[in-house]
């Protein structure tokens, strides 16, 4: 029976850990098509978050001290994983109960296997759907996925973490840890020379606090440094998608510090991001009109 092992990191997440084990092991087929292991990595929480696991008959690997994300567990994850596949899943999402089974279907179509997602936007009361379509399948051919991803477009296969299973062929490839946190690296480096293919549909809910990690400014610090480090790695041999990465990245710190209403720092990071009409007019309303453009828009996020 194939194995399919389940990477789930965890840190003060008593108030919803429940909600994301329990959609973890109600995955239809666990047990008579394929086999479930959960491996969860706790980075030293102070709430009651590994007693919940434990409730669960689920020993956790645990950090002594906080690490400053999720990396350190992933690799440990990685290291003790024992299936054929392994997926990824943050803290405080959830899955459908179908998403594993509906990616095994497909996993000998390419080693990098992804699904579309509903986006819950708890503080603006908003869902969307993200990678999403008619068409049931979307297969990426080799160095496709790798060179968005790079260059950080919106466009082509989505890639976030809840969503993603690899063959275990790619479980050497491991995260960064000198930030602990940040993944566009990984992304790069696993989808680089591989194919992969996406389900069209929305199979796991991310869920969006206004204290998510993506939100904090600590973050924000650590993930634009090794964006601008990693996208200048590749800027000799993929000078147009790492070169379109740097614009973007600024383009990310520029709409950051816009939500959080700094607008002197917003504008010096939009003088560094793509230029264009849409660039033009976020650096305008930086001076008037921005509260419209937040009420109204996804600004960030």
């Amino acid at each position: 029976m194939v194995k399919v092992s389940i990477i789930l990191c965890t840190y003060n997440s008593a108030s919803f850990i429940r909600r994301t084990v329990e959609s973890v092991l109600a995955q239809k087929g666990a047990g008579s098509e394929f086999e479930i292991e959960l491996l969860a990595i706790d980075d030293a929480s102070a709430d009651e978050t590994t007693d919940i696991i434990k409730s669960y008959g689920i020993i956790p690997y645990l950090n002594s001290v906080p690490s400053g994300g999720p990396n350190r567990g992933r690799n440990i994850g990685l290291r003790n994983a024992t299936g054929d596949f392994i997926a990824f899943i943050d803290h405080d999402d959830t899955w459908h109960p179908d998403k594993i089974a509906s990616q095994l279907t497909v996993a000998g179509m390419a080693p990098i296997i992804t699904t579309g997602y509903h986006l819950t936007d708890i503080s603006r009361k908003k869902e969307i759907l993200i990678g999403t379509g008619e068409q049931p399948l979307l297969f990426y051919d080799i160095n496709v996925t790798f060179r968005n991803r790079l260059a950080r477009r919106n466009s082509g296969q989505p890639a976030y973490m809840s969503t993603i299973m690899i063959s275990r062929k790619l479980s050497t490839i491991l995260f960064e840890e000198e930030f602990g946190c940040v993944d566009y690296d990984w992304l790069v480096r696993i989808f680089e020379n591989n194919a992969s293919v996406h389900c069209n549909r929305p199979l796991a809910t991310r869920f969006v606090y206004g204290l998510n990690l993506s939100l904090q400014r600590s973050y924000r610090e650590k993930e634009y440094a090794l964006s601008l480090r990693t996208a200048g790695a590749y800027l000799e041999n993929y000078p147009a998608e790492a070169g379109e990465a740097l614009y973007r990245i600024n383009g990310t710190r520029a709409r950051y510090h816009y939500v959080m209403g700094e607008m002197s720092l917003a504008r010096e990071y939009f003088k560094k991001s793509a230029p264009g009409i849409k660039t033009t007019l976020y650096y305008l309303t930086t001076f008037a009109g921005s509260a419209i453009i937040k009420r109204f828009f996804r600004v960030f996020g």
